[in-house]
């Protein structure tokens, strides 16, 4: 699938985009959550040293009998774990042989706390931490163990369960939040980038479509202007190109037309002698019936006989000039499909004349009713072109041969002689335009240009063969044989 040019500014500006703005929410969620962690924990280093000083109070008093031994500790757990804004898992205070004194658990009084995590707070003065990952994201919690020393005295340690599961639940309404704004974010980007690609990208994609289209057709097909800025001048820019290609375009039919007629006109000249032949046999035969009818005109059953002859004379007068007419004619609206073999024995009319004279045998192998997909006229230029090089090649007689085929999806026609033949080195020029090996008013160099173009017309190829003092074959591949 191919995408248009304002289609892939759109997706590739919008991924990336999407992809800016994925980055920077994913990195404002791991900030965020990071700075909760870092809160939560604070948090609880400050509760830790709290109630260690007061813990370490009463323990103090406890030993001086000025309180009751357990009593007052208990309760101060007791409320601690249900203060609301706190999320305490537990507390405890354990004596310097790891066993629990007092806990927010009762149930938890005098069992052994002997981890590693705890042992190891034995040894230093400073409150430790450790995260504790349990079934999921919110039976996470950080647990915290302080010493209770005072002076170099230890009374025991202070530890306690801070859970994370009020955090985790602030991470995701940020989560949410972030999305939700990313989500709008994005929709409005959307819309500023489609209305950007529409101002600024569809321009180019609406000239390049008007440029295929004239590279294709060379009409007149301009683009809108809007505007004032650098693509409403090259918009501008644009048309009047085309407008220039169109007036060029007009004058090159206008040229290419007058060369048609030209080299049209030139072919006749080639053919003059056998018109002036074919139109001299029968005024001779007229003239002849004339002078008689003025001697035996009287005579009905004579007159009759003769008046048909003349009828006939001018009947083939009448059929050259019009092949003449038709010959050198416009034609508009033609039927593009011609039989080969009638179109090829209307143009031996023309030429049969100039084989005689020059001693040239003509021989044609045509598959009966060929049809070609091209209208007759084109098919009696490209014949006549042809066939007038073939005969001026072979001065001094020779074999002029048309052979026709239809072969799976196409038509081949080729065009041999036994004439003098081009030079290898002349091969390549024979097509091109004005290029003639004849004598001054024997040619004009368009009628194989012109040929090569007629053939193209029909989306056919042409080609020659030749060999010097050889002979030279033309051939022709028209596709989509009828």
């Amino acid at each position: 699938m191919r995408f248009s040019l304002q289609t892939k500014f759109i997706l590739v500006t919008f991924l990336a985009v999407f992809g800016i703005t994925s980055v920077i929410s994913l990195v404002t969620a791991a900030k965020t959550r990071s700075a909760l962690y870092y809160a939560t924990e604070k948090q609880g280093h400050i509760l830790a040293q709290t109630v260690s000083a007061l813990i370490i109070n009463e323990l103090i008093y406890e030993k001086l009998g000025l309180v009751e031994e357990g009593g007052l500790i208990d309760n101060y757990m007791r409320d601690l774990h249900q203060r609301s804004d706190i999320d305490l898992n537990f507390v405890a205070v354990l004596d310097n042989a790891l066993r629990v004194i007092s806990h927010s658990d009762f149930k938890e009084f005098g069992k052994m706390y002997d981890s590693s995590f705890i042992r190891d707070a034995q040894e230093i003065d400073v409150v430790k931490v450790r995260k504790i990952a349990g079934d999921g994201p919110a039976s996470e919690s950080l647990e915290f163990v302080s010493p209770l020393s005072i002076e170099g005295k230890r009374w025991g340690l202070l530890t306690f369960s801070l859970s994370l599961e009020e955090m985790e639940q602030e991470m995701r309404a940020m989560v949410v939040q972030i999305i939700s704004l990313s989500s709008l974010a994005l929709i409005f980007l959307f819309a500023l980038i489609y209305l950007l690609s529409r101002r600024f990208i569809k321009p180019i994609t609406d000239l390049s479509e008007a440029m295929g289209e004239v590279e294709v057709e060379m009409g007149e097909k301009t683009v809108p202007v809007s505007g004032n800025d650098e693509l409403a001048r090259l918009a501008e820019s644009y048309n009047e190109m085309v407008r220039r290609i169109r007036t060029a375009n007009e004058e090159m039919k206008l040229a290419h037309e007058k060369l048609l007629q030209s080299e049209k006109l030139a072919t006749l000249g080639v053919l003059s002698s056998s018109i002036a032949h074919r139109i001299n046999n029968p005024l001779g035969g007229l003239f002849n019936c004339v002078s008689m009818l003025r001697r035996q005109g009287d005579d009905p059953e004579f007159r009759k006989d003769y008046l048909a002859l003349v009828e006939e004379g001018l009947q083939s007068i009448k059929e050259t000039v019009g092949q003449l007419l038709y010959t050198v004619g416009k034609r508009q609206g033609e039927e593009k499909k011609s039989d080969v073999a009638v179109v090829l024995a209307g143009v031996l009319k023309f030429l049969d004349y100039r084989l005689k004279k020059q001693n040239i045998s003509f021989t044609q192998n045509i598959e009966p009713g060929l049809l070609v997909p091209i209208a007759p006229h084109d098919l009696e230029e490209v014949f006549l072109n042809t066939m007038i090089n073939a005969i001026q090649a072979m001065d001094e007689g020779g074999e002029l041969q048309v052979d026709a085929e239809r072969t799976k999806q196409q038509i081949e026609i080729h065009i041999k002689d036994t004439g003098i033949g081009i030079p290898e080195d002349k091969v390549a020029d024979v097509f091109d335009l004005f290029y003639s090996t004849k004598e001054a008013g024997e040619g004009t160099g368009l009628g194989m240009w012109m040929t090569y173009e007629l053939v193209k017309k029909y989306k056919g190829d042409i080609s020659v063969s030749s060999r010097e003092n050889v002979g030279t074959t033309i051939s022709l591949v028209i596709p989509g044989g009828v």
